[in-house]
């Protein structure tokens, strides 16, 4: 596998088309890497699919989560479950349990 994308200061994982929609099972459970923060949620790489997905605000595992202040920090290692996909191209992800 080749360098991740995320790791070239000029791309842009939101961009349409940068990211090969990759569709993976409902309810699988995934490692991811987390790469960007934005007020609506965050971005994660998925290293054994070399693919990116997406988790909702709503979506990050806690009680006072309110932004990007609230969510595990960049490059920290998470574990994520698919919820499928959210428009054409991203994948759905929930850091809940």
């Amino acid at each position: 596998m080749s360098q991740p994308r995320h790791r070239d200061p000029n791309w842009d994982m939101h961009r349409p088309g940068a990211v090969e929609l990759v569709a993976l099972p409902v309810g699988e459970v995934v490692r991811g890497e987390v790469v960007c923060h934005h007020p609506f949620g965050l971005g994660l790489y998925l290293p054994d699919h070399d693919t990116y997905g997406n988790v909702n605000a709503t979506e990050v595992e806690g009680e006072d989560v309110h932004g990007p202040e609230d969510f595990p920090a960049i490059g920290s290692a998470v574990t994520a479950r698919v919820l499928g996909l959210n428009g054409p191209q991203q994948l759905a992800l929930s850091l809940r349990k």
